[in-house]
């Protein structure tokens, strides 16, 4: 099997909700809410949606940052903007609350910090990613 290009839609709204692990009537709710920013997450080929394990994994990971707290807008871009290229399967995506000015935003580290000096959300996003690519297929 060929590998998995990270970024080409291929993928339907349905093996994209399954991938994510998203109910699908929850996916739909969600691209309705964000029709003006849906670039970030698929693309519309005539009257069908398409995705890419990319996608795929912005969608659960901005799922995971949203259940936390953050806008669905605000969560969508934080994924979307730390996940370009696939993680290492270890990468932990890092947010403190907003607003705090000097956490420095959200970042990409290999482990948790020793010491966490206010409320903090861990995202797994390698693993994330990993279990995506590992379910459609990647070598």
């Amino acid at each position: 099997m060929p590998p998995v290009n990270w970024s080409v839609r291929v993928y339907s709204r349905a093996q994209a909700a399954e991938l994510a692990a998203i109910h699908p009537g929850t996916l739909d709710v969600r691209i309705h809410r964000m029709r003006d920013a849906d670039v970030l997450f698929s693309e519309r080929r005539n009257s069908r949606r398409v995705f890419s394990a990319r996608d795929i994994a912005v969608l659960r990971t901005a799922y995971e940052i949203e259940r936390a707290g953050r806008s669905w807008l605000d969560a969508l871009g934080i994924a979307f903007n730390h996940l370009q290229e696939p993680p290492d399967a270890d990468s932990l995506l890092i947010l403190t609350p907003t607003p705090v000015r000097d956490s420095g935003g959200p970042r990409v580290a290999n482990e948790v910090p020793a010491t966490i000096e206010r409320t903090t959300l861990v995202v797994p996003i390698g693993s994330i990613a990993a279990d995506i690519l590992n379910r459609i297929g990647h070598p």
